[in-house]
């Protein structure tokens, strides 16, 4: 995530040019964004290039590289604002949720992954793919690990810290079979997600029963 500067603002990320600050120039990276994001689903990141996410987007190269040095840097940006909408999409859902059997839980955030991953389709699971390259942000796998860490406070409040920490890591790593079978259907594939749910199920109930 960027690091806040002396005031509050944001200091640019590796290979960001600079921040936008008009509303029409945030309004031109909300679209590079966006455009990268649908490119990068549908072909994969080795075969997207910065020209095919310019055409894409409406605007050209050359306004791109004002804000942006490379597809590395669209991708870190990228990873950067999904990791702020998945955290707040899981907090939203499971702030009520938090006394709620495991089975509820597991649904609510397959729920929550079936949703992002059609807006845009496949997006989060590019994202979340082990074979993503360059590799996944850490800020997008943490963003779901924090939040299952604080939900087995409350399942199994007798779980030693160290062990809550892997057991959080073993959840986010089941979770993620819905791209490594399913691929970009993720968890709108309802055999691979019924078979995840019923892998996260068992093992959720094992750790409380266990503790």
């Amino acid at each position: 995530m960027p690091v806040p500067e002396p005031g509050g603002a944001a200091a640019p990320t590796p290979g960001r040019r600079r921040m936008p600050k008009q509303r029409r120039s945030r309004e031109l990276v909300e679209r590079i964004l966006t455009a990268a994001g649908e490119l990068f689903a549908e072909r994969g990141y080795a075969e997207v290039n910065t020209n095919l996410v310019a055409a894409r987007a409406g605007v050209s190269v050359g306004s791109l590289y004002q804000f942006f040095a490379d597809k590395d840097a669209i991708l870190t940006a990228l990873q950067e604002q999904w990791t702020i909408r998945l955290g707040a999409a899981l907090d939203e859902r499971l702030r009520d949720a938090l006394d709620a059997e495991p089975a509820e839980l597991i649904d609510e955030v397959l729920d929550i992954h079936a949703a992002l991953n059609e807006d845009p389709p496949g997006l989060l699971g590019f994202l979340l793919s082990s074979s993503t390259s360059p590799p996944a942000a850490p800020g997008v796998v943490e963003a779901i690990r924090s939040r299952l860490v604080q939900r087995l406070e409350v399942l199994a409040p007798a779980m030693p810290p160290e062990r809550r920490e892997t057991a959080a890591s073993v959840i986010v790593h089941i979770s993620n079979g819905l791209y490594a079978v399913g691929r970009s259907a993720g968890a709108t594939d309802t055999a691979v997600r019924a078979e995840v749910r019923r892998a996260l199920l068992s093992y959720v109930r094992t750790l409380r029963d266990d503790t």
